[in-house]
């Protein structure tokens, strides 16, 4: 009795045994799949965000190439108002006090429609960066043509508006805004 139990013990030991190889063959077999699925998935999904990224900048250049085409031969007085009201919310957005704003005529291109702007402007360096910053991302054809910075006078009321205790300088900025004509 005691030669049949040992033998189906180590018929129980034999049969465990072959059934753990058997299970960790197939479980590595199923992790290695399971790794080669995962690869793929990664490689998709990167090759889905650059095509995501892709669409945004090219949806991005389509808003900048609608917003420039023209078929008139300079900008009308809707366009203008809307250019103006553009960058008057970006000067006050970024704490910008305008001194004055005025359009000024300059000689152009062929092809292209041009409006230029003479700003002269008081407010700190940083909020002059950010102010040509966020010009530049505008989704038009700008171009800054002059940008002069230089110390304000050091007054009472310059200190007052400087509330942060940085240095105020007058900005003098000309800027301008294209539109190309279509050709027919």
């Amino acid at each position: 009795m005691r030669e049949k139990y040992l033998a189906f013990v180590l018929g129980m030991v034999l049969v465990s045994i072959i059934f753990f190889m058997l299970a960790g063959n197939s479980l590595k077999k199923n992790l290695a799949d399971i790794g080669t699925y995962d690869k793929k998935i990664k490689e998709a999904l990167q090759k889905q965000n650059s095509a995501i990224t892709m669409d945004r900048q090219l949806e991005g250049f389509r808003e900048i190439i609608t917003n420039t085409l023209t078929t008139g031969k300079k900008f009308t007085p809707e366009e203008l108002n809307s250019i103006y009201v553009e960058i008057d919310r970006l000067r006050e957005q970024n704490q910008l006090k305008l001194i004055k704003m005025t359009p000024s005529n300059k000689f152009t291109e062929a092809g292209l429609v041009e409006t230029t702007y003479t700003m002269e402007l008081r407010g700190t360096f940083r909020d002059m960066g950010q102010f040509v910053s966020e010009l530049e991302a505008l989704n038009r054809i700008i171009k800054i043509q002059e940008l002069a910075v230089s110390p304000s006078q050091a007054t009472e009321k310059n200190k007052a508006e400087s509330s942060s205790g940085e240095n105020i300088y007058r900005i003098n900025l000309e800027l301008s805004v294209f539109k190309v004509i279509k050709e027919a």
